[in-house]
């Protein structure tokens, strides 16, 4: 067995102890509403999983919540409201899965196995010295990810069985563009890394000349497609406040950490930064046509 097989492996046992765990308290908060019932289970299975990640010293344990706790979320509350066989909810489905196997396929094939913990943890650690274990491992790493997932996914809870409208097929649509950015992208990026190996290269070819973060774009993309489709049920605009705050996320907090990591190898990434937008390919296609 390889270093990197044992583990998954290991990595697989914990996200099934979660998930039962998770399961088994909804029958020890029936009297609650079913979103809550869902939030207080999501936030048991973090517990777990932060275990985890304190029991092998790596945090990169929860790396994968994020991609294969929202198919559980959605499908429970399917399951749960017999919304199963219909048009909605087969659309609603199929998005979130192909969603969710790209994204944990993606983390599987790049995870290198428990000695291997994602250099953002590692930088927070230093940096925050003693008060890591509370503000960064517990509420940076893991419950403030937990959190904004929980609430991006909160548009899924809806009545499937209820009358709807057209724009369930534009949130669809979103959904599905957006995962297809992240495939390309990621792709693209793959290319790039084998035919320059040594790492200190820039990519501003393909996707990545429009945006310097064409796969967080598309990841953005496809919360804003959940968001319209779960409002094309509900009505509940309050909930526009999710996919925002999942924007706001990646472009104040995720991209300038990354970005900032790149400048300290490659000092040439300031003149890409001056030419391609951080997140938008609209904006970038817009500034050379009006400089054009």
């Amino acid at each position: 067995m390889t270093i990197k097989t044992k583990g998954l492996l290991t990595v697989l046992v914990a996200y099934v102890i979660a998930i039962v765990l998770g399961f088994i308290s909804l029958s020890f908060t029936s009297s609650c509403s079913q979103m809550l019932q869902i939030l207080l289970a999501d936030i048991i299975a973090t517990f777990v999983i932060y275990a985890f990640s304190v029991a092998y010293k790596n945090s990169s344990f929860y790396d994968p919540y994020w991609s294969v706790i929202p198919p559980v979320i959605a499908f429970y509350w399917i399951a749960m409201n017999d919304y199963i066989f219909n048009t909605p909810t087969i659309l609603l489905m199929s998005a979130v899965l192909f969603w969710s196997l790209r994204l944990t396929s993606n983390w599987i094939k790049t995870w290198e196995g428990l000695h291997h913990e994602d250099w953002r943890y590692i930088d927070m650690r230093n940096n925050l010295g003693n008060a890591f274990e509370i503000v960064g491992n517990i509420g940076g790493i893991h419950f403030f990810p937990t959190f904004i997932v929980f609430f991006c996914c909160m548009p899924m809870a809806q009545d499937f069985s209820s009358a709807y409208n057209w724009t369930i097929f534009l949130g669809f649509g979103l959904c599905i563009i957006g995962v297809l950015l992240e495939i390309i992208s990621d792709k693209q990026l793959h290319d790039f890394r084998e035919k320059y190996p040594s790492g200190t290269g820039i990519i501003d070819t393909g996707l990545w000349s429009y945006s310097r973060h064409p796969n967080y774009y598309g990841e953005i993309m496809f919360w804003w497609g959940i968001f319209v489709f779960g409002n094309s049920f509900s009505g509940m605009n309050y909930l526009l406040l999710a996919p925002i705050a999942m924007t706001a996320m990646f472009m104040f907090a995720s991209i300038p950490w990354i970005e900032i990591k790149i400048l300290r190898t490659r000092p040439q990434y300031k003149d890409y930064q001056k030419r391609v937008h951080i997140l938008f390919p609209e904006i970038t296609i817009l500034k050379r046509l009006f400089k054009g």
